[in-house]
């Protein structure tokens, strides 16, 4: 593969052509985009995706003049020559152009640049994986791409200009940038020194390791570290440092260096800048537009963010699905809450989960408020759970629809968050709050459980409905079933960010709890 360099070669002391662009470039290029596909330097191209914006623009060229490539056609060269910059491969749109492209057919080349510029247009609006990313708990919507509007607007202002309105308008996205360069820059000088395989180092002891850690969080920009009376002591500097470089990637901050601790210290700079471009290319399946006030669920950082006109006006533990009941990720809206809600328990907990306990002891569902009906039909009766023989039930042919009612003991807690979708899955409260101490809370069935959920549930409908927490503290005291419609739906984004830059520029790295870093992987770098 030609280096990128050797395509700008020249490019620069290209005389311009001048003059107006003659009738017949634009009776070659309609005739051009006549074909199914247009053949140029040995690349078919499509020419469906141009041909009705071409008919819109009167096949007014975008790129070329009757003599040759024009200024935008260089510009477009330049800026998918910088297209690394957010993680993109240059070569990727470029490998394709021979050293003479300048040479060539100008209508063949306004075919060419136009195919160019509306595949990296897409990949860098909307993702280069979208196409590929094929799994069930995870919806994206390949994102529209305007080619007719945009290339009008590349010749008027520019593809710079284009491309800088097409990338994510998202703080996190543009600090990943800097940080990727930052990475980068850390890897071309080797990164960090790597630490010995040993026992647990703990604060306090002596070991020669200690050294080989100091020097890992220098490297890292942890000052002070390199001078000390006994350089073998861990010492309260590095209790401090590691400690802090525990809660950045979602370890206990306990400054023990076990062996997840000393896993994520010995991750290598490449890795990591293979992770900012994995979580870059996330950034852009997201919705262009999150919503003024909107929701953030990280899955992979296990929190929650509100953010309302780009400031996060709070941020909360979430439970996220176990590995094998993984939180899906698309967006969707919050229309209501449900105050004192009840459980219907679905079909596989119930045969999987709760059966084996019904035939061990058939009192677990009224200890547990559970009430038990002949079927899944809305007029099925209830029924005494004494007068079923479990053991001749399997969890494969459970027929009996089981709800458990509001109280203390009931699953979804107090409130939860209702934005109805096909995975049947929202926020909700739970019984087992002392989970949410745990650092790593991959817990549930799928559902997302909320720290603290009556506050949350305080900030959204004050600002919607002037709800306020007394009025919230007497609908939950109640006992009774409380629905609460939002005025205003509020966005709610479950998304999957295993880097996250805080407002200091300092970079969080979480574990790939799903392992979906592998599914982008793959596509940016081959198999991993």
């Amino acid at each position: 593969m030609r280096p990128i360099s050797s395509i700008l070669t020249g490019v620069f002391l290209l005389v311009l052509a001048t003059g107006a662009t003659h009738a017949g470039l634009k009776d070659d290029i309609e005739d051009l985009l006549q074909r199914q596909s247009v053949t140029v330097f040995g690349v078919a191209y499509d020419t469906d995706p141009l041909r009705d914006a071409y008919v819109a623009m009167d096949h007014k060229p975008v790129w070329v003049k009757r003599r040759g490539p024009t200024k935008r056609a260089i510009e477009l060269i330049r800026t998918l020559s910088l297209s690394a910059a957010d993680g993109l491969v240059p070569s990727d749109y470029l490998s394709s152009l021979p050293d003479d492209w300048m040479d060539a057919n100008p209508a063949e080349l306004e075919v060419v640049f136009s195919s160019l510029f509306r595949k990296f247009g897409r990949d860098i609006s909307g993702g280069r994986t979208t196409p590929s990313i094929s799994e069930p708990d995870i919806v994206i919507a390949r994102k529209n791409f305007d080619t007719q509007g945009w290339l009008q607007e590349a010749r008027l202002a520019g593809p710079e200009a284009v491309m800088r309105r097409l990338r994510p308008n998202h703080q996190q996205y543009d600090r990943l940038r800097t940080m990727l360069k930052a990475y980068r820059k850390l890897a071309d000088k080797g990164g960090w020194p790597g630490i010995s395989k040993g026992s647990t180092l703990k604060p306090g002891m002596s070991d020669p390791r200690v050294q080989e850690l100091r020097a890992n969080m220098s490297a890292r920009g942890y000052n002070g570290l390199e001078t000390a009376e006994d350089l073998n002591v861990y010492d309260d500097r590095v209790v401090k440092a590691v400690a802090h470089f525990q809660q950045r990637n979602g370890l206990e901050a306990d400054a023990v260096v076990g062996p997840k601790s000393l896993a994520a210290l010995n991750v290598p700079a490449e890795e990591r800048v293979a992770q900012i471009i994995v979580n870059l290319e996330r950034w852009r399946w997201l919705p262009e537009n999150l919503g003024r006030r909107h929701i953030l669920v990280n899955q992979a950082e296990f929190r929650m963010r509100l953010v309302d006109s780009n400031k996060i006006i709070d941020k909360r533990r979430v439970i996220v699905g176990k590995e094998f009941h993984k939180s899906p990720m698309f967006s969707d809206r919050i229309r209501y809450l449900e105050f004192n809600p009840t459980w219907t328990v679905p079909r596989s907990i119930a045969g999987n989960e709760i059966l084996p306990k019904l035939r061990q002891d058939p009192s677990y569902l009224p200890r547990n408020n559970y009430k038990i009906y002949t079927s899944w039909k809305a007029d099925a009766p209830a029924m005494n759970p004494h007068l079923v023989n479990w053991s001749d039930v399997t969890s494969r042919r459970f027929p009996y629809k089981i709800v458990q009612q509001p109280g203390p003991k009931n699953a979804l807690g107090r409130v939860k968050f209702m934005f109805p979708n096909s995975f049947n899955v929202y926020l909700h409260d739970t019984p087992s709050r002392g989970l949410f101490a745990r650092a790593e809370r991959a817990l549930s069935h799928g559902c997302i459980r909320v720290h603290r959920p009556l506050e949350f549930a305080e900030l959204l409908l004050k600002t919607d409905r002037g709800i306020t927490k007394g009025d919230i503290d007497t609908i939950v005291q109640s006992k009774k079933l409380k629905r609460v419609n939002l005025k205003e739906p509020v966005p709610v984004h479950l998304a999957y960010f295993t880097v996250w830059v805080d407002d200091g520029g300092v970079p969080a790295f979480f574990n790939d709890v799903y392992k979906r870093d592998e599914l982008v992987s793959k596509v940016f770098f081959g198999a991993v």
